[in-house]
């Protein structure tokens, strides 16, 4: 079942289950026990409690003392140490997105998305964002309106950024984001069919071109329990002392 290709058998064995998991269990289903995965499989012990752990640590499952292994909630695990759209990531994941309530609205006064993208005309881009049938943000996207020529003749379900790109040549080099914890209020209650006051993370990003000029701002709110924001943190090299 598993190949002699260098890479630890734990390792296959835990992408194995997660394959499996994807396929056959839902949220809050047990997994098999220690003994039905040896036989299954035909590894050791030691090899399904390492592949476990593995699995636990990347939030997939969670240990019950008694109980055994247990699928969690499939949260969108989101790396932000990359300019690139929710929808990509998603695609890489093989989770199905859809979108709902598209709207557009041309911007002309009185907005502070015209300030931060320094334009006279801004298009403001809104859509309620499903997740495998669960209704889990709120996506507003500002972009300089003479930049993007009948965007909303060709825009439709894919990613923004990707349709950026590829339709009007327009590449994100860097941006400035910032994350923030709030309550849902009645509109976005109503939008995700949760609960006023129900916990999300607010981002909001603004996307430089390789110029540093500001070319997109974008608005997101999402339902807290269905999305991890990943940073990758590393200490620099301090320079030799005299």
């Amino acid at each position: 079942m598993f190949e002699n290709s260098g890479v630890p058998l734990y390792v296959q064995l835990k992408n194995k289950l997660l394959h499996d998991i994807k396929q056959r269990y839902a949220p809050g289903d047990l997994l098999p026990p220690e003994s039905a995965l040896i036989r299954t499989y035909n590894v050791s012990r030691i090899t399904v409690r390492k592949a476990i752990e593995e699995l636990a640590r990347e939030d997939i499952v969670i240990k019950k003392q008694g109980k055994g292994t247990f699928v969690k909630e499939h949260k969108v695990v989101f790396d932000a140490n990359y300019i690139g759209s929710l929808t990509q990531r998603l695609a890489q994941q093989k989770r199905k997105l859809e979108t709902q309530n598209l709207t557009f609205t041309l911007l002309t006064k009185d907005h502070p998305a015209l300030e931060m993208l320094r334009s006279k005309k801004v298009l403001r881009i809104e859509r309620v964002r499903i997740l495998e049938e669960v209704p889990f943000a709120i996506m507003t996207n500002y972009i300089v309106e003479s930049l993007v020529p009948d965007l909303e003749e060709k825009f439709t379900n894919q990613s923004l950024y990707s349709l950026l790109s590829k339709e009007y040549g327009i590449q994100l080099h860097h941006a400035v984001e910032t994350i923030e914890a709030k309550g849902a209020d009645e509109r976005e209650a109503t939008l995700l069919k949760i609960e006023k006051g129900f916990p999300l993370l607010s981002l909001h990003k603004l996307s430089y071109d390789a110029h540093d000029t500001p070319i997109e701002f974008s608005d997101v709110v999402l339902r807290s329990d269905m999305y991890t924001h990943q940073i990758r943190l590393s200490m620099k090299k301090r320079a030799p002392s005299d």
